[in-house]
């Protein structure tokens, strides 16, 4: 069943995720107060507000920081007319800087989602809020800034580099051992530097990635469940319908019927 959900977050100390993820549905992301570093797939931002950005199905991210306050969007691609997700595919991954008019009237609108009241009408007031919200996210498409200053408190050039390295080589046979080599670097010191940066180990991100692209196949091509499986860096399809089953609850099969069941 398709959804949409509008939530408000402030946190008046430093506050971080807990590790890289990705998810199914949309996420537009408005910061209106403070700062944050952004790791988005295998780049890293350090953002200001106010900013926008749209994060589309199936991308890594996380963030950490201090003191902020932010909006989400959370909403699934099955919610979306064809104009809704045309808009936020062209702007997805971008960084919108809204001049401060824009800003506030697309904040005013987020307020609006936010405190509607529970009544028969709730789902048909938030549906046209979100529709008149796109429609203004559609001309920042020409507003993108990258905002990146990069402190030493964010993550350092060898999880960004192995980050880097994963996202584009997960079809690739990759081990522990493999990637201490190849970086020049203990696994005790790989283990350590991915968890204390990233929130777990670098063979914990790589299945993510996996099962991030897998997902993606499952819904977007007509491949079979072996093609998919060894596209994506998986032993078997044996082993990808196990460890697939065991994350999502469902085999790639019912994966497939279930969401495609949603578009």
């Amino acid at each position: 069943m398709s959804f949409i959900e509008v939530e408000r977050s402030v946190r008046t100390g430093k506050w971080s995720m807990n590790s890289l993820h990705s998810h199914m549905h949309y996420e537009i992301y408005f910061l209106t107060k403070g700062e944050r570093t952004f790791l988005l797939s295998d780049a890293l931002y350090r953002l200001r507000a106010p900013i926008i950005m749209v994060i589309p199905p199936h991308v890594m991210h996380q963030t950490e920081g201090g003191a902020f306050e932010r909006f989400n969007i959370n909403v699934d691609a099955g919610y979306l007319d064809a104009f809704q997700r045309d808009a936020l595919d062209s702007i997805a991954l971008k960084i919108l800087s809204p001049s401060e008019r824009q800003f506030a009237r697309i904040l005013e609108l987020l307020e609006k989602a936010e405190s509607a009241p529970i009544s028969k009408h709730r789902e048909h007031i938030v549906r046209a809020i979100f529709s008149y919200a796109v429609l203004l996210l559609s001309e920042l498409e020409g507003q993108s800034s990258v905002r990146a200053a990069i402190g030493n408190d964010s993550l350092p050039p060898l999880v960004l580099k192995i980050i880097d390295y994963m996202n584009s080589s997960y079809a690739e046979h990759i081990t522990l051992e493999m990637l201490a080599a190849q970086f020049f670097v203990s696994k005790g010191t790989l283990i350590y530097n991915f968890k204390k940066y990233a929130g777990c180990s670098p063979m914990d991100y790589l299945l993510r990635v996996r099962l991030s692209r897998a997902k993606r196949m499952l819904l977007e091509s007509r491949d079979g469940v072996d093609a998919i499986a060894k596209a994506c860096g998986f032993s078997s399809a044996n082993y990808f319908g196990l460890i697939f089953k065991k994350k999502t609850g469902l085999s790639p099969t019912a994966y497939r019927r279930h969401e495609s069941d949603k578009l």
